[in-house]
């Protein structure tokens, strides 16, 4: 075009041009309104249209190439494979600008750029980056093709407002699908917090608001627990593996949630084999009978696991508000203790909880209590018990026993405090308290050169599952200053069972140390025969219950002979515990075994009565 131009034919020429603006939505109207975006404007472009369609490739490769720069910059590679992609979306994002057309595909195109934004990640500044050098490109050609200098910044302007125009529509839209994102990921972030990830049922967090909830609304009403445990689920992990196992639980669930449905009732995944089932409305002792025994008759037809059948039963315990607990806490405990009776039941899967549980449950709240107490009052003691030579009677070991020093009830075993000190898991600083005391105990009696024997410490299922328990070892012995093969540490068959080849590692680190270790309770065991070869163990005690009858039962006689000569075979001691009478000493002797334990030959003693009765 020449520099000598007639503006107002110009002018006339341009609002000849055919252009359309038919956006309904008020807010994008407002937006024209604010950019004083009119009519003329998509005129202007319309006009100068042709003129640019001479430079239609270059325009394209030149947004193409700022597109993939942008990336660049961003450290994200596009694959040149897009090229042709982004090349014709860029070719038609310029024909809309010059179309002279502002409608609906205006909006959906603004749209489509930002979903591509927010698919590659491009920020808010990038969008802008992006826009303002798509103007610069297409304004370059706009000057190279109008040469009049006041032709070319009027239709510059006219570009700019509708860029402007989809920037905005395009931020808007990048904004709305970033919230929507977060707020999908935040749904996520709950969900995954207050539901089971296998099964997608709530879990005991939301069971413990849902429960709260009705307690502080209704105090009045009355409403019921169901604790279940799926039965054996750990032996069908074992058996099928845990895939299968999942499946299973899957399916149960669903089985449950089906039996449920004429209930006003709500299905909770609280541990791995555990549901939780709340029954919102009132319901009398006989109707959750009915209801326990609809559940218990949902196990029995098969479950089909990948073509395998497998049968999965229930044990129920039930607790109800208010007679069994004011808030959820108390009503878990008791649907907690009622399960544990109906897994001992082999008449009943379901179990009431009721007033002598409410007893046990407050005397080992009690007794967990008072450990604390013992810990810190040093309550406890050592009581030792010999380990003798049968033959010879002399000294070849010693064992550490606890025993609680009770302010009111005087000397207690373990049988009256363990299994609390077991379930609460004080009895890892129980049994650390009892290694140093041990070592401590030895150390300081073999400085008298009365006596040089291993002495043995039981390490409870806590301790050895801790992952500190060789530190622990090693920092006993080195308080104490005892020699390591002066230790030996009990274990037992079932600490090992639920990981081996943990178990295995944690052993072997044992005895790295120069400490032995001794499998207590040998025997009783599934599978001892099965890894023995395995373990790095250097003595088997075999468990008093084939002591009892071993003078009249010739089976026990050739059950412990045959482990003797296992045990020699694999160059491990044998100890037999539990004698007490010269009956059984003669029928252990029989059998070869030479090292024993028993009340025949000393009950366990506290410490001045053994250094009296062995090291005076």
């Amino acid at each position: 075009m020449s520099d000598q131009w007639n503006k107002a034919n110009w002018l006339k020429k341009v609002k000849e041009q055919p252009a359309e603006l038919s956006i309904s939505d008020h807010r994008i109207r407002r937006r024209i309104q604010l950019l004083n975006l009119h009519l003329f404007d998509l005129q202007l472009l319309r006009w100068v249209r042709p003129f640019l369609l001479r430079l239609s490739d270059e325009i394209a490769d030149a947004t193409t190439e700022f597109v993939f720069d942008l990336f660049k910059f961003q450290s994200t590679l596009l694959p040149r494979s897009l090229s042709t992609t982004i090349r014709d979306k860029n070719v038609e994002i310029t024909q809309m600008f010059l179309s002279g057309v502002l409608d609906q595909r205006f909006i959906r195109s603004s749209r489509e750029q930002a979903l591509l934004c927010f698919r590659y990640q491009l920020d808010l500044s990038n969008q802008i980056a992006l826009s303002h050098g798509f103007i610069n490109c297409i304004i370059e050609a706009i000057n190279r093709q109008v040469n009049c200098r006041e032709q070319a910044l009027i239709i510059s302007k006219a570009l700019e407002k509708i860029v402007n125009l989809n920037l905005q529509l395009i931020m808007e839209n990048y904004q709305q699908l970033k919230d929507n994102n977060d707020q999908k990921k935040e749904e996520a972030i709950r969900f995954k917090a207050y539901h089971d990830p296998l099964t997608g049922l709530p879990n005991q967090l939301v069971a413990e608001e849902v429960i709260e909830a009705m307690i502080d609304q209704r105090k009045d009403h009355s409403f019921s627990v169901f604790k279940i445990n799926i039965d054996r689920l750990k032996m069908i992990n074992e058996m099928y593996g845990r895939t299968i196992g999942n499946k299973l639980l899957i399916m149960l669930s669903g089985r449950i949630n089906a039996a449920l449905e004429p209930l006003a009732a709500e299905l909770y995944r609280i541990s791995s084999d555990e549901f939780m089932i709340l029954f919102k409305n009132r319901l009398s002792r006989s109707e959750l009978i009915d209801a326990a025994e609809l559940l218990t008759h949902t196990s029995e037809l098969p479950f089909i696991v990948d073509g395998k059948e497998i049968y999965a039963t229930y044990s129920i315990g039930i607790s109800r508000f208010p007679q069994d607990g004011a808030n959820s806490v108390q009503l878990f405990g008791c649907a907690d203790a009622a399960l544990r009776e109906a897994k001992k039941d082999t008449k009943e899967s379901y179990f009431f909880y009721n007033t002598m549980l409410h007893q046990q449950l407050m005397k080992k709240i009690c007794i967990e209590d008072e450990l604390q107490k013992a810990l810190y009052k040093q309550q406890f003691v050592l009581y030792y018990q010999p380990q003798v030579d049968a033959g010879s009677g002399a000294l070849v070991g010693v064992e550490a026993l606890l025993r609680w020093e009770h302010p009111s009830h005087g000397i207690l075993p373990p049988s009256g405090f363990i299994a609390v000190a077991e379930e609460t898991g004080i009895i890892r600083e129980i049994g650390w308290w009892v290694l140093n005391e041990a070592c401590r105990q030895m150390k300081k009696w073999q400085e008298t050169g009365a006596l040089n024997v291993p002495i043995s410490v039981n390490l409870s299922f806590n301790q050895f599952r801790d992952e500190t328990v060789v530190k622990q070892v090693a920092h006993a012995l080195k308080m104490s200053g005892l020699a390591p093969n002066r230790l030996n540490l009990e274990i037992t068959e079932s600490m090992m069972a639920e990981d081996l080849e943990r178990s295995v590692r944690i052993l072997n680190e044992i005895r790295a140390l120069g400490v032995g270790v001794s499998l207590d309770d040998f025997g009783t065991g599934y599978s001892s025969l099965s890894y023995l070869k395995n373990l790095p163990i250097n003595q088997l005690k075999i468990d008093r219950s084939f002591v009892i009858d071993i003078v009249r039962n010739h089976r026990d006689q050739a059950i412990v002979a045959a482990i003797v000569t296992l045990a020699k075979q694999l160059w491990v001691d044998v100890i037999v515990e539990g004698i007490e009478t010269e009956e059984q000493l003669r029928a252990i002797e029989a059998c070869r075994c030479r090292a024993i334990q028993g009340y025949y030959y000393s009950q366990p003693l506290a410490e001045s009565d053994f250094t009296e009765k062995y090291l005076a």
